[in-house]
């Protein structure tokens, strides 16, 4: 698959135009990404897709934030793309969650939201959570990418979400008794990382912070994903040290390099592209674990997602969170 596809458009209506390049084979993983408005979610995902946006006659699989966009403070993906690549990953790059484009957006055209929804604001953050839901049920990975490490309100987004996420339908022909819930990988990636936050005493801190916010989850944020062979000093034995976390730092463009020939000197860090590779073989080389209490193929996936995503947009659950909303 050369472009991606639309999963959800941006009026969040399911699409069938992903189905296509889709086989009924078991192998295959699903990756998803999460965050807020300008956090790099898209040119994350197009790295670990293997598409680099600045090597010659090749384009974009997911489209970042082009300048116009920027200037105006918007947002560029709407609803949710899908992108397959040759391994039989699939890719799900999603809106920004949490987003004051979207909001302003749905003011401005005068949206008609659905009429349980008091103001247009909970409108905005509930369609965030059924985002976050759908992401955490039908994906073995989802990342989270973080502009900075200081912004508490997506950690609260991310146990919400949890909280809201479906339950794994169970198999007809098997007790439900004893059938644990299924919850997916978690991998924190921070951009635009500083170098200060390469330091192993500052890396450390930030696991041992994710930790203590998310010890009362499910979601699997511990595990391999991690920058232990990359930062030199990390304790192996200390308690938070398999915590998913990486850092990619800011991206030196073609031109930077030619004009200043010290940017291709060690900064006390690894550079962007070493980290993205490293970053891909992990997540590639993690668990595959059953999204499922029954083994899917490639198409099996797209009807369960089809299907989750109709039980997140109707789930009593959420709308009954939304009635607690002020």
């Amino acid at each position: 698959m050369e472009q991606s596809v639309k999963l959800v458009d941006e009026d969040l209506l399911w699409c069938e135009s992903g189905n296509f390049a889709l086989q009924d084979q078991t192998d295959f993983s699903v990756i998803g990404a999460i965050g807020l408005q300008g956090s790099g979610k898209s040119t994350v995902l197009s790295h670990l897709a293997g598409v680099v946006p600045q090597e010659a006659n090749r384009s974009v699989v997911f489209h970042p934030q082009s300048r116009t966009v920027r200037e105006v403070c918007s947002h560029q993906t709407a609803g949710i793309d899908l992108h397959l690549t040759e391994e039989r990953t699939i890719f799900l790059d999603s809106q920004p969650v949490l987003s004051a484009s979207i909001l302003d957006q749905m003011i401005q055209h005068d949206v008609k939201y659905h009429g349980e929804y008091s103001t247009v604001e909970n409108c905005m953050e509930m369609q965030s959570l059924q985002l976050g839901s759908f992401l955490f049920t039908v994906c073995n990975i989802v990342i989270v990418v973080m502009e900075g490490f200081s912004d508490l309100n997506v950690f609260r987004f991310l146990q919400t979400a949890e909280m809201l996420k479906p339950q794994t339908p169970q198999p007809h022909d098997s007790p439900s008794e004893g059938l644990s819930e299924i919850y997916p990988h978690i991998v924190f990636v921070v951009n635009h990382a500083g170098a200060d936050d390469f330091k192993a005493g500052s890396y450390e801190k930030m696991q041992t912070v994710i930790s203590r916010l998310m010890s009362q989850s499910n979601l699997k944020f511990k595990g391999v994903c991690n920058m232990r062979d990359l930062i030199p000093g990390l304790s192996s034995s200390s308690p938070h040290s398999d915590v998913n976390l990486y850092l990619l730092p800011e991206k030196a463009s073609v031109s930077d390099q030619l004009d200043d020939p010290l940017s291709m000197h060690y900064r006390g860090y690894p550079t962007f592209e070493f980290i993205i590779e490293s970053l891909t073989k992990k997540l590639l080389a993690m668990p595959r674990h059953l999204l499922t209490h029954t083994t899917l193929t490639e198409k099996n996936w797209f009807h369960y997602a089809a299907r989750s995503w109709e039980s997140v947009k109707k789930s009593g659950l959420i709308s009954e969170y939304n009635r607690l909303l002020p």
